[in-house]
Formats: C-alpha cells, structure tokens, sequence
C-alpha cells in the first residue's frame, strides 16, 4: 500500500476512534448514568489504550514505508 493511501487510512481510523468514543459518552454513559462517575474509568483507560496502539502502529508503519 502507498504511503499516502495508508496515512488517509490511518487519519480516518483516529477519526472513526473519536467519532465512537464521543457516541458512547452522549448515549451510553447517559442511559446508564455513567457521567461524572469512576464507572467509566476503564472504557477510557482502553479507550487510550487503543489509540496509543493506533498510533504507534501507525507510524512505524509509515516510517518503514518512507524509508523503502
């Protein structure tokens, strides 16, 4: 895969990340009344989890393509 295929791959998959952990914190926090407790405290912790992860795959995959 291109490099700048991948980057718009990568861009997309941050979005799609913040675009699901903004709907679980409007309608699934809400509903359970999850908000404002330490109920939700493990979502977030693997929620960063997995951008980290993204991130980091995300470069290295990219400064491996760069230096093909």
């Amino acid at each position: 895969m291109k490099s700048f295929n991948f980057f718009l791959i990568w861009i997309f998959g941050f979005f799609t990340l913040l675009a699901f952990d903004l709907f679980v914190e409007a309608f699934i926090f809400e509903r359970l009344d999850w908000n404002g407790t330490n109920k939700n405290d493990w979502f977030f912790a693997l929620w960063w989890g997995v951008v980290a992860v993204w991130f980091f795959y995300g470069l290295k995959t990219l400064l491996y393509n760069q230096n093909k």
